[in-house]
């Protein structure tokens, strides 16, 4: 079985380059991440350190950019299907951009509520309106290796984002304004390079509102989206923890960049190999299961590390976790998704990393704190009894699905009613 479905996934992935939309989606990704990443890895300590805000604070202005993610993911899928993608997009890259610029010239608590608040939202708008594009830009038996490109390109961004936060804090100099310009230049990007999908005049049909509460119906969705929500909860601890135990360990921020750097470029080596042995060889949900299990070994190696190399080595293990995750994520989305609700479900989707980055990072750092900060060990056992029990509920959730689950095959309708307009759904 697996020697029979190798070929069709290199197929797909030699066909994916000949596609221009999806190679010009993919220097976008890469532009997205390489503005955001210029202020990830930096961005507790500068908070912790330079504005003297408290570790439930620094987790607060982080878990509010999250609730503003929600929101930019709910608005952004119905709307980038009604307006189209390249206006969402272009919308939620200059919100980022004034964001930056807050950071930048911010002195208050407040102040830095209200631009993660914007961020968030502009996050929300741009990053799920993308993994739509793409979605719809591939074919379906193509979107595993799509979405692993797309994790390739992102790591690339991330790259160069790592080296140039390292140079820059080694200066004590804080790049908001350079991620402000990077994300106005991402904006012009999508306006003038992709092409314009809004649909005009009277034979364009748009799906009411009314109609999307029918994917509340979608019981396969609706439980999956409840254990990514966990997921993601235990996947945000990472940048809230890396650079708080980075800075205790090492002393300074300086190094903290350039281990984002490692990752990536482990991303960059690893995501094909990871993709073509693994991803494309075993079900998507025992992926799942692998993902965590490298999530949370990594987080309970960086609370046990005492020198930048095992540092790095711990933020490795996490990253082949994200290797695991990150692709079959997105791609069981578009499994389960209707055609035609596509951005939809990717905004819901969103929409529940959202609330578990907001949860985690918000209830970590107060975790993290009452446990004793970063240099107790009791954050770090805390989250290895997490680990298991996030892969006890995945395999529940995995001995439920894989049955229903038939890889490359439409998603299992789970007798949600397919709308027709102007006329009742069928009971």
């Amino acid at each position: 079985m697996t020697e029979r479905r190798r070929p069709v996934n290199v197929a797909a992935e030699n066909t994916l380059w000949r596609n221009k939309t999806y190679t010009l989606l993919l220097v976008l990704v890469f532009f997205m991440h390489l503005a955001s990443y210029l202020i990830v890895p930096v961005f507790p300590v500068f908070l912790k350190k330079a504005r003297a805000l408290s570790l439930g604070q620094v987790g607060l202005v982080l878990g509010v950019g999250s609730v503003a993610y929600q929101a930019g993911s709910l608005l952004g899928g119905p709307l980038s299907d009604r307006l189209g993608r390249r206006a969402i997009m272009m919308a939620g890259s200059l919100l980022q951009a004034a964001a930056m610029f807050g950071y930048h010239f911010s002195e208050s608590y407040t102040a830095f509520l209200f631009f993660s608040g914007v961020n968030g939202l502009g996050v929300g708008l741009l990053a799920p309106t993308i993994k739509a594009m793409i979605a719809d830009t591939v074919q379906t038996f193509q979107r595993t290796a799509a979405f692993s490109w797309r994790g390739i390109f992102a790591h690339l961004g991330i790259i160069l984002a790592g080296l140039t936060i390292t140079w820059m804090t080694a200066r004590n100099l804080y790049p908001f304004v350079m991620a402000a310009f990077v994300f106005l230049l991402l904006a012009a990007g999508i306006r003038l390079l992709l092409p314009n999908d809004r649909c005009v005049g009277p034979d364009c049909k748009s799906t009411p509102l009314s109609e999307y509460r029918y994917i509340l119906r979608h019981r396969s969705f609706l439980l999956y989206s409840g254990i990514t929500l966990l997921i993601w909860a235990f996947y945000a601890q990472f940048t809230l923890v890396l650079p708080l135990r980075g800075e205790y360990v090492l002393k300074s921020a300086h190094l903290i960049g350039l281990i984002w750097t490692i990752n990536s470029v482990s991303v960059v080596l690893l995501q094909g190999l990871i993709s073509r042995f693994i991803l494309f060889r075993i079900n998507p949900y025992l992926s799942l299961i692998l993902g965590i299990l490298m999530v949370g070994t990594g987080l309970f190696g960086i609370g046990f590390a005492d020198r930048f190399a095992t540092l790095s080595g711990a933020a490795i293990l996490f990253i082949i976790g994200e290797m695991l995750l990150m692709p079959v994520q997105d791609s069981l989305v578009g499994h389960f998704a209707r055609e035609e609700w596509l951005g939809a479900y990717f905004g819901i989707a969103n929409f529940v990393s959202g609330i578990g980055t907001a949860l985690g990072t918000s209830i970590g750092g107060t975790m993290v704190e009452r446990l004793g900060g970063v240099g107790s060990p009791y954050p770090w056992i805390t989250y290895a009894l997490i680990t298991i029990v996030l892969i006890a509920v995945m395999g529940l959730f995995a001995l439920y699905a894989m049955p229903r689950h038939k890889q490359g095959g439409p998603a299992a309708p789970d007798r949600v009613p397919r709308p027709v307009r102007g006329k009742e759904p069928a009971k």
